[in-house]
């Protein structure tokens, strides 16, 4: 069975430009027939004619037959290769239409047939083009039509408790309580899930998102430390730095997901922490790693007692925890009665 699908190798090989090749079709076909008519008709005028004679007739005859049967032949050729040549502008048109349905056939081995070759390759990536296109915007409605799911459940969940608490005859408050728990989870739930889209959007293993640099650590972590105390002071807090760093590091981070670390702790801190107490950030530089820890006051609450480790799952101290943890990092947080404190370590980079 012969197969029309094109040929890397030919394709390869084939270095001329398509108007070159077929001027060179054309000077081959050309220069053979001249060779032919002039072989014919040495070997007519040259061995048939002394035997039989030079008569006019015989002159005549011997020369127009060779030629004859040269432009015969040659007809029969060139006219085979321009239906060949329409055959490849059939072939370049529908592809020009977008129509993939047929390949050009590939007939002997000549610059023709190398430019029907192509002609197939041309084809084979618009085909692909399109397929991968189609197959984009496929995906893209699916995606939406997930995203716009998973985000429009449980929004309409937390409105509907919402609701619920604003309503005025709803006067029980264990029940308002309740609701407030249930919203809060559910919007935890939203974060969650956009923190896992923005994890895998751009590779399947969620690489492709972090854009790791290596810095020089002193003046990164005073930035984002400035940042965080500047919002804090806005907001009303004291804040105290406490460095004990002397000698220079280097980081390998992310450095926007690590201000994004920095900027949930912020809006903890100005959710839950009395205004009234100072914010404490304490740096420690060891031989492998960078501790940054912080402490605040909460605002009281007699539940608070004793030592607790804070689980809150879908929460933003979990989102530093998947994002620190991407750093090769860790993060403990717990709460001692009014005492909250957060320890965030980074490897050194070396």
């Amino acid at each position: 069975m012969k197969n029309d699908k094109p040929d890397p190798i030919k394709i390869k090989n084939s270095k001329n430009r398509p108007d070159e090749e077929l001027v060179s079709v054309l000077i081959k076909y050309l220069s053979l027939t001249l060779v032919v008519a002039l072989v014919w008709g040495f070997y007519f005028n040259l061995a048939l004619l002394p035997r039989l004679g030079y008569h006019p007739l015989f002159i005549i005859l011997f020369t127009l037959v060779p030629n004859l049967l040269v432009f015969i032949i040659m007809s029969h050729l060139i006219r085979k290769k321009l239906s060949y040549l329409k055959t490849l502008q059939k072939g370049s048109e529908r592809i020009a239409a977008e129509n993939f349905e047929s390949y050009i056939p590939l007939q002997d081995h000549n610059e023709l047939t190398d430019i029907a070759n192509n002609v197939n390759l041309i084809h084979d990536l618009y085909e692909a083009k399109n397929k991968a296109e189609s197959l984009a915007k496929m995906e893209n409605h699916h995606i939406i039509t997930s995203v716009s799911n998973e985000i429009h459940a449980p929004l309409t969940g937390i409105i509907g408790y919402l609701e619920r608490i604003q309503n005025p005859d709803e006067r029980d408050f264990s029940k308002k309580e309740a609701y407030l728990k249930i919203a809060l989870k559910k919007a935890y739930q939203v974060i969650r899930f956009i923190d896992d889209l923005f994890e895998h959007a751009f590779t399947d293993n969620g690489k492709g998102y972090y854009q790791f640099k290596v810095y020089n650590g002193k003046p990164l972590i005073h930035q984002l430390l400035n940042t965080s105390s500047q919002a804090l002071k806005e907001a009303g807090y004291d804040v105290v730095e406490e460095n004990c760093i002397e000698r220079d590091f280097s980081l390998w981070v992310d450095l926007e997901q690590l201000q994004r670390i920095f900027d949930y702790l912020t809006s903890n801190i100005i959710k839950y922490a009395d205004p009234d107490k100072p914010v404490d950030f304490g740096l420690i530089l060891n031989k492998n790693e960078l501790c940054i820890i912080l402490r605040n006051k909460t605002i009281n609450n007699p539940d608070a007692a004793g030592k607790n480790v804070i689980e809150n799952e879908g929460s933003s101290l979990d989102s530093c925890r998947k994002i620190i943890t991407r750093h090769q990092g860790r993060i403990d947080y717990y709460q001692l009665n009014q005492l909250f404190k957060v320890e965030l370590i980074l490897p050194i980079h070396q």
